[in-house]
């Protein structure tokens, strides 16, 4: 953590013998916002225990001599080789601990295995700040409302620029759709031009190959007149001869099949064409009806939300659905990672549902006004449980043998 805080340095041990951590004169104030800190260094004899994310799963627990606990707080991981962590106190548990004396130990278990060491106790105090004794309770309120109000407006302009991102991402998505019209509407429009001049080609084509066809024959027939009257063509020859010929009539019909120029769009009349295209396309995406809120990604998953205070719950204002990723303090102790759906009528009225990803139970919760604020989570599964196999079987067995009493008392 940059910045400024108040750190107390402790040694704890790996070790079965009871030397409690006292005596330190550890003391902090409940207005340490953030900067109440407790080091530790972990060691086994007199060496110092390599620790980290890694190969554990270590966490803090504190507790108060007036009842307040603050569940799993989770540490970080300083200097790993040296087995240097560091725990940082939360503000609402040392409100709630004021003036009185704090036990607090260090859990570390092993990924992997079952295997779990509990560190030696160590205590300190917490004092009420000396502004929070002053009279006139109007002075304290009007302290912690600007701090509130703070707060309040860093969610709201963290909430202004996702806004701003998702208006961003919704106008290059609509720029890529109109470019994608515009260019499927030239392609369309190129495609039935090339058509027409190649149906224009092919009818000249077959017209000049009519006509040499012609001149062919006609060439022929010369050829057959050499001035005696054997060699004259009859018309009864000719007609034989030319009967597999295309007749006047038959070029005329293929001449008026002909496409006429003037059909053809001129290249000053396509001159136009891009207004023409952006016309039309705008005219049919403004009939489309467009989704401004995305509840999942583009492949269709959820986000994930990575360290969410489920006490406070900042940062959840709208609805969706999220995966929440090693919250704090959450409802499920013993697997804190699950499906948190949340259903928002406005900012100050909420509920949202928590599912833990490897448990068979759901958890609700509900935000009523600004004043009131979250209440209490409630497992909602409570006294139900999902039947396995082996349960039918028993419960099966059990009804067999009641039958069978019951035919031995009748008889």
């Amino acid at each position: 953590m940059d910045g400024m805080q108040k750190e107390a340095k402790l040694l704890v041990h790996d070790e079965p013998y009871l030397k409690p951590v006292t005596g330190q004169g550890i003391s902090f104030y409940n207005m340490d916002v953030n900067t109440a800190v407790l080091t530790f260094q972990v060691k086994r004899d007199e060496y110092p225990l390599e620790i980290s994310a890694q190969n554990t799963e270590t966490y803090a627990f504190f507790v108060s001599s007036n009842g307040s606990t603050t569940g799993k707080v989770k540490v970080e991981f300083i200097d790993p080789l040296n087995g240097i962590i560091r725990v940082t106190l939360d503000e609402n548990f040392l409100l709630a601990a004021t003036n009185t004396n704090v036990k607090g130990q260090i859990y570390i278990k092993a990924i992997g295995r079952p295997d779990t060491v509990v560190l030696n106790e160590f205590t300190f105090y917490v004092k009420d700040a000396l502004i929070n004794q002053i009279d006139g309770s109007i002075k304290i309120k009007e302290i912690r409302l600007f701090d509130e109000l703070e707060t309040e407006i860093r969610n709201k302009i963290a909430r202004i620029n996702e806004i701003e991102q998702q208006l961003d991402t919704i106008d290059e998505r609509t720029d890529a759709m109109l470019q994608a019209e515009i260019q499927n509407f030239k392609a369309e429009i190129n495609t039935q031009i090339q058509d027409v001049k190649n149906f224009i080609t092919a009818t000249q084509q077959n017209i000049t190959n009519k006509a040499n066809e012609v001149d062919e024959n006609i060439r022929t027939l010369n050829n057959n007149i050499d001035g005696t009257e054997n060699s004259l063509v009859t018309v009864t020859k000719l007609n034989e001869i030319l009967g597999t010929y295309a007749t006047n009539a038959q070029i005329q019909t293929l001449n008026d099949t002909k496409a006429n120029t003037s059909d053809v769009v001129s290249k000053s009349e396509l001159t136009d064409i891009d207004t023409l295209i952006a016309q039309k396309v705008e005219e049919k995406f403004n009939g489309l009806a467009v989704q401004n809120y995305q509840l999942t990604d583009a492949n269709g998953y959820i986000p994930r939300i990575d360290n969410l205070d489920m006490y406070t719950m900042n940062g959840i204002s709208k609805s969706g659905w999220y995966y929440v990723y090693a919250p704090i303090n959450s409802p499920e102790e013993d697997s804190n990672n699950g499906y948190l759906q949340v259903f928002a009528r406005s900012s100050t009225y909420m509920k949202v549902i928590f599912m833990p990803y490897n448990r068979h139970k759901m958890y609700t919760r509900n935000k009523m006004g600004s004043t009131t604020g979250w209440g209490d989570w409630v497992e909602i599964t409570s006294g139900y449980s999902v039947t396995t196999r082996s349960d039918q079987e028993a419960i099966a067995e059990d009804l067999e043998n009641a039958d069978a009493n019951a035919s031995e008392s009748e008889s």
